[in-house]
C-alpha cells in the first residue's frame, strides 16, 4: 500500500492490486448493453488527459467494472456523466463525498470533491456493488463529468 494525498484526503491504495484487477475483469459494456454505456467506453480517449491520468494514477481502467450513468446533453453533444469506480484501499483522513442526511437518505456533496478538467472526484468508504472477487480493502471513487457523444448512432 502506498500513502497518497489528493485534496483534503490521504489514502493508503494498493495502485497494481487495482491495475491486476481492472485488467482481469470484462469491459463495462459485456454487464449492460445500453447506448449511454457503450458511448462512455468509446468517448473514454476523448475526455481531457489529466482526468484519465488520474483514474490510472489510481489503477482504475475507466472502461472496466465501475457503475456508469448518463444524467443528461448538456450542450453541443456533450452528455453529463456520473459513476463510480473500486480501488484497493482505505480512506485514512478527510471528508467522505456522501453526506448522510436522515437514517435512509444520504447525497452526494459536491463541494466533498476535487475537479480535475471539468470532471469532479471525491472518495467514501459507502462502497456499492462491489464485484465479486475485488481485493480487499475496499474504497470506492465517485465521478462526476461531462463527456462527448462518440457513437455514430444516437441515443434519441
Amino acid at each position: 500500500m502506498k500513502q497518497m494525498k489528493i485534496g483534503d484526503w490521504n489514502l493508503e491504495v494498493d495502485v497494481e492490486k487495482t491495475k491486476d484487477f481492472y485488467q482481469a475483469y470484462h469491459q463495462i459494456t459485456e454487464s449492460c448493453d445500453c447506448i449511454f454505456c457503450k458511448n462512455f467506453v468509446s468517448a473514454i480517449e476523448l475526455i481531457p488527459k489529466p482526468v484519465l491520468d488520474f483514474f490510472r494514477s489510481l489503477g482504475i481502467d475507466p472502461t472496466k467494472e465501475g457503475e456508469v450513468s448518463e444524467y443528461c446533453e448538456i450542450k453541443d453533444g456533450m452528455h453529463l456523466y456520473g459513476g463510480f469506480f473500486h480501488i484497493v484501499g482505505e480512506l485514512i483522513s478527510g471528508p467522505d463525498c456522501w453526506i448522510e442526511t436522515s437514517e435512509e437518505v444520504s447525497h452526494l456533496a459536491t463541494n466533498n470533491m476535487i475537479e480535475i478538467n471539468g470532471f469532479k472526484f471525491g472518495f467514501t468508504n459507502g462502497v456499492r456493488s462491489l464485484p465479486d472477487g475485488f481485493p480487499n480493502p475496499t474504497l470506492q471513487l465517485e465521478f462526476e463529468g461531462t463527456i462527448p457523444w462518440a457513437l455514430k448512432e444516437s441515443y434519441k
